[in-house]
């Protein structure tokens, strides 16, 4: 009698998982490595919806706009943490950009000898169409001289973008002279500002719109192309990426050219979103990105992630601030809670790993 054993460990278009027995402890890792964000994110709005005034439909239009900023850090973040590096100075880099181009870019009326004046041209502001291209060359060239001392001088990732954050907040400080710029024109604020009217009191973001998209090309992208491919390769394994003819350090020095441009993106959101810019824009906004990536999917050992779970991880961070902020919990327990959830996306990441390392057997 033919006894029918199933198919062989190996067979091709079978994953380890299709002939492998788990054990529940093993099938609880494989669905958090799987669902834990959504799952995360649907017990955050309906918390959020039971114990506050959070009212569902428009608060997560008003969601949408409030992250759209933040979605570009979150990305900047993810597609270096694939390449297995760090980006300590994304924050810093937007800052920087929204300072510069509310300086550049706001009519100042009170002359004097600081350097917001002198930039500023003697209050007269300059134009939207030569303000963007500015804030965006400006904040991409960061992102390549972090990505050079990197790459060409082999300097430690952390450290030199450590170092990165740190200057960029003192020239911000050096450019602002510590004023609040409110003076942005409309046009400059169309996309952070305009919204949609879809009747019943409800009007949908323009950045919300635009966040989607820009995730929907990121998606493609990284699936759909050599580049997003070779990203995946170097953060895995950078040696065999090389030993392919993968030029490893070019795709290191992109990844970080690519995060610069997003924190300049960012940086407009973030102004035409508040009509302001100021030294302290932006508080946690680069510890918060961080923890998104992580929740949503991506790897701290690189070459893991998906761009799906990434938006979940950010949507999930931005549910959390909202309903703190309507709760009206004290501001002294917000970092406690950011902390929290910092160490529970590096908690995530380790079960990942754990389970990563039994079915690899290693």
């Amino acid at each position: 009698m033919a006894i029918d054993q199933g198919p062989a460990p190996g067979a091709a278009g079978l994953s380890d998982e299709s002939y492998v027995e788990l054990t529940p402890g093993q099938r609880l890792l494989r669905f958090l490595d799987r669902n834990s964000v959504w799952v995360l994110l649907a017990i955050a709005v309906l918390a959020a919806s039971l114990l506050t005034k959070f009212e569902i439909l428009q608060n997560i239009l008003n969601l949408g706009a409030a992250v759209s900023s933040l979605g570009m850090l979150v990305l900047a973040q993810t597609v270096v943490l694939l390449t297995r590096n760090f980006d300590l100075s994304t924050e810093a880099n937007m800052v920087f950009g929204a300072v510069l181009a509310g300086v550049l870019i706001s009519p100042v009326t009170i002359l004097g000898e600081g350097t917001a004046d002198q930039l500023n041209l003697g209050g007269r502001g300059w134009s939207t169409g030569a303000v963007l291209p500015i804030l965006l060359i400006v904040c991409t060239a960061v992102g390549l001289a972090n990505g050079l001392l990197i790459v060409k001088l082999r300097m430690n990732n952390f450290m030199v973008t450590l170092g990165m954050s740190i200057l960029l907040y003192g020239l911000t400080l050096v450019v602002g002279v510590g004023r609040q710029l409110t003076t942005i024109p409309e046009a400059f604020r169309w996309l952070g500002k305009t919204r949609i009217d879809i009747g019943e009191d409800l009007k949908f973001p323009i950045s919300a719109i635009f966040l989607v998209l820009v995730f929907v090309v990121f998606h493609y992208v990284l699936t759909r192309t050599v580049y997003g491919r070779r990203i995946y390769a170097v953060g895995s394994n950078r040696d065999a990426a090389r030993a392919a003819g993968i030029n490893d350090g070019n795709v290191i020095i992109g990844a970080y050219v690519v995060s610069g441009l997003l924190c300049g993106i960012a940086a407009w959101l973030l102004v035409g979103r508040l009509g302001a810019a100021q030294a302290g824009i932006s508080a946690d906004a680069l510890f918060t990105s961080f923890a998104a990536a992580v929740i949503g999917g991506v790897s701290l050992g690189g070459g893991r992630g998906k761009i799906f779970g990434v938006f979940g991880g950010l949507l999930l961070m931005g549910t959390i601030t909202n309903a703190l902020n309507i709760s009206n919990v004290e501001g002294k327990w917000i970092p406690v809670a950011n902390g929290l959830v910092i160490l529970f996306a590096i908690f995530i990441d380790g079960l990942r790993n754990i389970r990563a390392a039994r079915l690899t057997g290693s």
